[in-house]
């Protein structure tokens, strides 16, 4: 859950992303408590702003939004409910944002997203970026993103983010990651048209 302030600033720029479609708040170990009681969690507050996001973005698809601010709301079990689990045939690039630690520097999410297109056999892979609470995730959560649910740990780069500065540069690189695959399955359908008898 990020800085409340933040959050109401964050609607209508995540929502402006075509490939948004859907926005998961979840409640972290190391998020702070008050930040849960946040009105910018409220669908009376961030609807507006959603609507004002997809405006400036030019859609009309509407984006889904789950507030999950249990104790427990990073487990595999809720992220079975949520469908974000691991399935290796569904085409989603799943990243979890993560600078690393001195023994080992994740690749970086645009990379991440550029694997999983290479491996979807001409299919546009979509992706869910995890972005962790301004005082990160616990090891425990990261296990659970990664080895329970099928996340791959990557980066934006080797400086540590605020939320709202991760969310959006997240983005924007996976979304110009994203056009990149679109782009180049554009090109091959192309060439097999041209090359086809």
């Amino acid at each position: 859950v990020p800085f409340p302030a933040r959050l109401k600033y964050l609607w209508p720029v995540v929502t402006s992303f075509s490939a948004v479609t859907r926005v998961i708040i979840v409640k972290a170990k190391l998020s702070n408590p008050e930040f849960c009681e946040s009105k910018a969690l409220r669908p009376s507050v961030y609807e507006p702003m959603i609507e004002k996001g997809m405006s400036q973005g030019g859609r009309t698809r509407p984006v889904k939004v789950n507030v999950c601010l249990e104790d427990g709301a990073i487990s595999r079990k809720s992220f079975e409910r949520l469908g974000l689990v691991c399935n290796d045939a569904d085409g989603i690039a799943r990243i979890f944002l993560d600078c690393g630690d001195e023994n080992e520097t994740p690749p970086p999410a645009r990379n991440v997203v550029l694997e999983k297109c290479g491996k979807t056999n001409g299919k546009i892979p979509s992706a869910i970026v995890a972005v962790g609470p301004e005082r990160g995730w616990t090891d425990e959560e990261a296990k659970i993103f990664v080895e329970e649910c099928g996340f791959q740990s990557a980066m934006l780069g080797s400086s540590t983010l605020r939320v709202d500065t991760a969310v959006v540069s997240g983005l924007s690189i996976v979304s110009a990651a994203l056009d990149e695959c679109h782009d180049e399955n554009e090109r091959e359908c192309k060439r097999k048209r041209h090359n086809s008898p």
